[in-house]
């Protein structure tokens, strides 16, 4: 028919299909003489989609469900009975140890004071350090018990103690063991040294006018 053809050129039977010998000629997936293409669809395409679509699906899944909707504590304040979503609907109710839950330390950077956990009406993020699970809290007073508020952030705010008080005290652990003695031994030939120099020269005087003055 030469390059140039219009469609209304082709006769009615090889428009509908009906006039092409089409029988030998199905999809690569139904024959085998295009065993390239079809083994790697079938061992890395597939596998592929399936496995973002796992784990898509397990991220929808597990997404956000870590919010609080209820908090209850038990007589003896020492437990709490802790209410969060579960899968798509519904909720359910989760048991902690007060003494296992510690809200999480930011990093000491010079934006903490624009954080969310550092606002009044912020989210607050509380770590299960037994179960490895994290609970988060609207700070905001309205959502809150005001006789039970300051207890509970009191107890899960140990590891905010001497913290961030002295910027030059350890952040979250420190080891108040005695130190190994040879360094022992440097730091009393430090004193002794410095303890001569003192007695020799007099203790320093700070000045108190800047040197450019």
């Amino acid at each position: 028919m030469g390059d140039n053809w219009n469609w209304w050129d082709i006769p009615r039977q090889f428009q509908d299909g009906s006039g092409w010998d089409l029988h030998g000629h199905r999809y690569c997936d139904d024959h085998d003489y295009m065993t390239m293409q079809y083994g790697v669809k079938r061992s890395i395409v597939r596998p592929s989609h399936t496995m973002y679509v796992a784990t898509l699906m397990a991220f929808l899944y597990g997404m956000d469900f870590d919010y609080v909707t209820k908090m209850r504590y038990n007589k003896d304040k020492d437990l709490v009975f802790v209410t969060k979503p579960d899968k798509f609907w519904g909720e359910k109710e989760h048991i902690y140890e007060v003494h296992h839950l510690e809200q999480m330390v930011p990093s000491p950077v010079t934006s903490m004071q624009h954080m969310s956990a550092m606002n009044e009406k912020g989210i607050m993020t509380v770590h299960c350090m037994a179960q490895n699970e994290n609970l988060k809290f609207y700070k905001e007073e309205k959502y809150w018990n005001s006789d039970l508020r300051n207890e509970f952030f009191k107890e899960t705010s140990g590891l905010w103690e001497t913290t961030h008080a002295d910027k030059y005290t350890g952040r979250i652990f420190q080891s108040r063991a005695a130190p190994p003695k040879d360094l022992q031994l440097a730091m009393e030939k430090v004193n002794r040294e410095m303890d001569a120099a003192i007695a020799k020269h007099g203790k320093i005087e700070l000045p108190q006018a800047s040197h450019i003055d």
